[in-house]
């Protein structure tokens, strides 16, 4: 123990000694612009023993600048400075500030105070977000702040520094020191459940030594987390000046100690805190046993501080005050909770954190390993609202992907009409029924004049097996035009017609013959040449000529009209209909893949096609057109379809059945009486004018493409070069599944970013999606 001027006893503890400096406002304008090169206004934030001022800069550049404590050990200023750097470079994408650096390029300089004293100064960038503290946080973000930490203590594993073995107040290892100053306390009953708590804690000390230990940040409570309640995302980790080597544990225990959540008991966010945790960073047995002691240790630490201030230090304290008055409280509940019933808890919560890990175990071991799984984190979804999903734990993901439920998931007018068609009669179209009949009337209107007669069927594999089966029959030849890398479905016919599949599918048997796609961004003839169109569509020429050496004509070409396989290409305007011309020259047909981009997902269009000018024979669609309810669709001319029946005694015993039709029939009135064509483009337009902003900032955006709500992201290694980044592509689309935004990847390179959102998505969620590419894109 040592003696202040006042004869107190004063504990000999880093938390406890040294003020803040006294850097006027005025003075730290100046540092930030002598020193940092930063112009810019101050203002003046808390600082136990540092002074921090935020310096907004007028073209939003915006930092945060530390004049520390002079009685700093300048170890201990490196230890942070050392840390800051290696989470960075460990884990870029975890929301902590970056180091800036001088006008000499350093990132620590020193300066004089008021009286020639001098102080230590470094700069940090200043991140987005509101405080915490003092706001209760939804369930799904206190899930994410568990995950946040679990990030933040995996990014510190392999660093090491020698002031980490500091001695610091708030390490609960030091409650021994702290004990005595317990009479302090004015309360006399909260005094004794701050004693018990200690004495809990010191008994159990020995214990300690059995944890995972090593260099943690020690301080994430509300007031160093910044955090978008909207999206219930954190978005800033800070203050790093409490760090110590220590028990992992610690950094779990403080949040879950002092995070409040809303409409929540102090047990219940605690344990949505470690369900999100446990998630990243399983616990240990050990850790279980000592979790409840090391939260009451952390209520009764800082209580013990608080009444040492009052005594010793009343400006301190009063910083405390407000901590106090929730932390008291909260002990006193846990206290009379005990810990058999919080172990219970929280054991309780490690099983919903390994929910979905046994059910990837589970999935795998009756639908083997190599299923595709999206994100590095698979998604659980159990519900669906317009566009966004939620997972189990209730976190929040906007659904930009999945055009599946093309009027948004779970649409109360599409499982209306499921429910009540459901609950009346589902039988195979050899029976009449209305609302099939229905469906067909009102989808042929769509169509140019002509297109009216409909084959119903399943999916749109099926759908576009048939239409490749009428193609062979009504034009007697046996030859299939694709676009190289396109994907048609799954059926053995389909799947010869789909080289998407990549390197390890089979070859394209004899019949099968790929144009180059009209890739006027990476392919041989770019945006700069003067007639694009009709130098790819000399490639239709080549291609036809290729199958007639095996012997084949062609049946039909075979397009998806948004190119998403291919990384939805802008195409030369005029360029399908030469080869269109060309490939009905030889014979054969043109069947129009509309299952990405019809119902009006294109926005200049109801249908792709119509937008590339032609008019196609065969027009397929699918799962978007009874919003995900199992049903596709073949629509083609009277001409056609009876050459085709004439010969085939075409059936599928559920296409067009009741139940699918209904949901078909409820869907295509929501499109048309919500105008979601004209919201398609208006909203595309939008987002694809933000993506282009947000490539001046990241120079990971090569090219921006698309129309209305289907949009193609180029991610590259160079904007100068136009190089595919596919781990780029996998970074940014992982990093914004942890954002709460989900997107996708297509191409033959795999670095184009999917984006075909639900057709309800508008700007509202266009501005959520762009806040969180914004934030992914960061390096």
């Amino acid at each position: 123990m040592a003696k202040d001027e006042r004869g107190s006893a004063e504990l000999n503890l880093t938390a406890l000694a040294g003020r803040p400096p006294r850097i006027s406002e005025e003075h730290a304008a100046r540092i930030a612009r002598e020193v940092f090169a930063r112009e810019g206004t101050p203002r003046l934030l808390y600082g136990e023993r540092d002074q921090n001022f935020h310096i907004t800069a007028p073209g939003g550049q915006d930092i945060l600048l530390k004049i520390v404590d002079g009685q700093e050990d300048p170890q201990v200023v490196d230890l942070q400075l050392s840390a800051l750097q290696h989470v960075a470079r460990i884990d870029p994408s975890l929301p902590v500030p970056r180091l800036i650096k001088t006008r000499n390029g350093e990132h620590l300089a020193q300066v004089e105070g008021p009286q020639g004293e001098l102080y230590a100064v470094y700069a940090l960038s200043f991140l987005p977000g509101e405080m915490l503290e003092g706001t209760p946080a939804a369930p799904p973000l206190l899930t994410e702040i568990g995950r946040v930490v679990a990030r933040l203590g995996l990014a510190l594993r392999g660093f090491f520094h020698g002031a980490a073995g500091r001695r610091i107040a708030w390490d609960p290892r030091q409650a021994a020191s702290l004990r005595p100053h317990t009479p302090l306390i004015a309360d006399r009953q909260m005094r004794g459940i701050v004693e018990k708590a200690l004495d809990r804690f010191i008994a159990l000390e020995p214990q300690l030594q059995r944890l995972r230990s090593q260099v943690i940040h020690h301080d994430c409570h509300p007031g160093n987390l910044l955090v978008d309640h909207a999206r219930g995302k954190v978005t800033g980790l800070l203050d790093f000046g409490d760090m110590i080597h220590g028990p992992l544990l610690f950094d779990l225990a403080i949040p879950m100690a002092e995070t409040q959540g809303v409409d929540l008991s102090p047990l219940e966010a605690a344990t949505r805190v470690l369900a999100g945790y446990s998630s990243v960073t399983p616990l240990e047995d050990a850790d279980y046993a000592l979790l409840y002691d090391t939260i009451q240790a952390r209520h009764a630490v800082t209580l013990a501080i608080h009444g040492w201030r009052t005594r010793h230090d009343p400006e301190a304290a009063a910083k405390l005050d407000a901590y106090c008055a929730i932390n008291g409280p909260i002990l006193a509940e846990l206290t009379e909770i005990g810990p058999d019933k919080a172990l219970a808890a929280f054991r309780a919560a490690r099983l919903d954190a390994v929910e979905t890990e046994a059910l990837v175990k589970r999935r795998r071991a009756v639908m083997g390993r190599n299923l595709e799984l999206s994100y590095a984190k698979p998604v659980h979804a159990v519900k669906g609202d317009g566009v966004f999903l939620w997972e189990p734990d209730g976190t929040r993901l906007l659904d930009v992907y999945n055009n599946v439920p093309s009027v948004g998931h779970a649409h109360p007018e599409v499982v209306e009409a499921v429910a009540r068609q459901a609950s009346q009669i589902c039988s195979n179209t050899r029976y009449l029924h209305e609302t099939v009949v229905a469906y067909a009337e009102r989808i042929t209107r769509t169509m140019p004049k002509g297109l009216d007669k409909c084959l119903f069927v399943n999916s749109g594999s099926e759908a576009n097996d048939a239409a490749w089966r009428i193609a062979k029959a009504v034009t007697g030849n046996s030859g299939a035009i694709i676009i190289a890398n396109a994907y048609h479905g799954i059926s053995d016919a389909i799947a010869a017609l789909s080289p998407y599949s990549g390197p390890l599918a089979i070859p394209s048997p004899p019949h099968v013959e790929a144009l180059e796609p009209p890739d006027i961004y990476r392919g041989r003839f770019r945006e700069d040449h003067p007639d694009a169109a009709t130098a790819y569509a000399a490639d239709a020429d080549r291609v036809i000529a290729a199958l007639a050496q095996r012997g084949h004509r062609p049946a039909a070409l075979m397009i998806d009209s948004a190119h998403t396989a291919h990384g939805i290409l802008d195409v030369p305007k005029g360029w399908l209909a030469q080869v269109a011309e060309k490939v009905r020259a030889a014979g054969g047909i043109i069947i129009a893949d509309e299952v990405q981009p019809g119902f009006g997902r294109m926005g200049a269009a109801f249908w792709g096609f119509a937008a590339q000018g032609i008019v196609p024979d065969i027009v397929t669609m699918g799962k978007p057109m009874a919003n995900g309810h199992p049903v596709g669709l073949a629509v083609t001319r009277e001409d056609i379809l009876a050459s085709f029946t004439g010969r085939v005694d075409f059936f599928s015993t559920f296409g067009g059945n009741p139940v699918s039709a209904a949901a078909a029939l409820a869907t295509l009135t929501v499109i048309e009486r919500d105008e979601l064509q004209r919201k398609a483009r208006e909203t595309g337009d939008f987002f694809r004018a933000g993506i282009k902003a947000l490539a001046q900032r990241h120079q990971m955006i090569g090219d921006v493409r698309g129309s209305g709500l289907m949009t193609g992201v180029d991610i590259v290694a160079d904007q100068a070069t136009r190089a595919p980044s596919a781990p780029e592509a996998k970074r940014i689309t992982n990093r914004l599944r942890e954002l709460g935004v989900l997107v996708g990847i297509d191409g033959p390179y795999g670095n184009v970013l999917k984006v075909r959102p639900p057709l309800p998505f508008n700007r509202e969620h266009a501005e959520l999606a762009l806040a969180a590419m914004d934030r992914a894109m960061e390096i």
